[in-house]
């Protein structure tokens, strides 16, 4: 029996332990291993695919035994040429036991709206390893890198409430450096406040919000994911010197990974590090690809504007944790 994996042992597994795929953009060609036993005469089976066009296989490496009946590790390469999908397995093996893999090549997107987006980025790159993580965050994963919840970034962090620090970590090692601030009274974007006692009280001055998106454009251009502080339960013993603190009870804290290509900056897309908090369909990627109708770590922000100023918030379409009366807002950010 053959497998498909990274050069490190990892299978590549779109969701939790199934649907094993890859989505490589065009152009694109990537490094990965077939692994598995060889048959009597000590033979590596052959890499076969159900239907040509799209993918080409190119072998870079010998097979590591040929041996009757061992482990048999082999380096290959998948190129995406055209669009479309293929199945790679391995030649003459039992369907019954084969793992196959599903290739998908074409141009990887942006999300809908967005001038920049930089989990395309990613996809556009030919790091296998990033295309696997990516993956496993646009199918929803529970096991992706995001996962404030997982037992993994719950036993790295010591907790279950890191939202910042997942997202700052895990936005690192996807995509590369990210804009954090120190969630104070410098980097607060609403207007002083003594008491809160609704969201009405939570005020913002429209320049300094216009300014504030503007600074979060730049970086995000420049390459580099922003970390925002939220509220979802703006409240008084949030505050600090006149401040709403995303770190305590009542706050959130997202990455900002894409923004539209408006004047007024109207538009971000973020990853949510809370499992099911913002919730919606991934509208980019590759279109052979078929992305779940809700990914539960995605949300998108839009400037709202109120009696209390613009506010940017979780889209209402959303109807995940951070929905209804609990919606996101935008409190703090990179200085300007």
């Amino acid at each position: 029996m053959s497998q498909f994996q990274l050069p490190d042992g990892t299978r590549l597994w779109a969701q939790e332990y199934d649907n094993e795929k890859i989505a490589i953009h065009l152009g694109n060609e990537v490094e990965l291993e077939q692994w598995g036993s060889t048959d009597v005469d000590g033979k590596t089976a052959d890499i076969q695919q159900d239907k040509r066009g799209a993918v080409e296989v190119r072998l870079i490496g010998r097979p590591s035994s040929s041996k009757p009946f061992t482990i048999s590790k082999r380096r290959f390469t998948l190129k995406a040429v055209d669009e479309g999908a293929a199945t790679i397995s391995g030649m003459g093996e039992d369907k019954a036991i084969s793992s196959p893999l599903k290739v998908l090549a074409g141009q990887f997107k942006n999300h809908q709206g967005m001038v920049k987006d930089l989990l395309a980025d990613v996809g556009r790159s030919s790091k296998p390893s990033l295309l696997y993580q990516l993956q496993r965050l646009l199918h929803s994963s529970t096991n992706n890198l995001f996962n404030q919840l997982n037992d993994a970034n719950v036993a790295k962090m010591n907790t279950a409430l890191a939202c910042g620090r997942v997202a700052k970590a895990s936005g690192e090692a996807l995509i590369g450096k990210v804009i954090s601030h120190s969630f104070e009274k410098d980097s607060s974007y609403h207007m002083p406040i003594r008491k809160v006692t609704s969201r009405d009280d939570v005020k913002y001055d429209p320049n300094v919000m216009l300014r504030a998106r503007r600074t979060i454009v730049g970086h995000v251009k420049s390459g580099h994911p922003v970390l925002v502080g939220c509220a979802f339960n703006p409240k008084t013993s949030m505050l600090k010197d006149g401040h709403l603190q995303a770190t305590r009870d009542g706050g959130h804290t997202v990455l900002i990974v894409g923004c539209n290509g408006d004047e007024a900056a109207t538009e971000f897309l973020y990853v949510d590090p809370y499992p099911g908090g913002s919730t919606m369909k991934y509208k980019g990627g590759i279109a052979a690809d078929s992305y779940p109708s809700k990914c539960f770590f995605l949300g998108l922000f839009k400037v709202e504007l109120r009696k209390r100023g613009p506010v940017l918030r979780s889209h209402r379409d959303s109807d995940g944790q951070w929905s209804g009366d609990n919606y996101l807002e935008v409190i703090s950010g990179p200085r300007f």
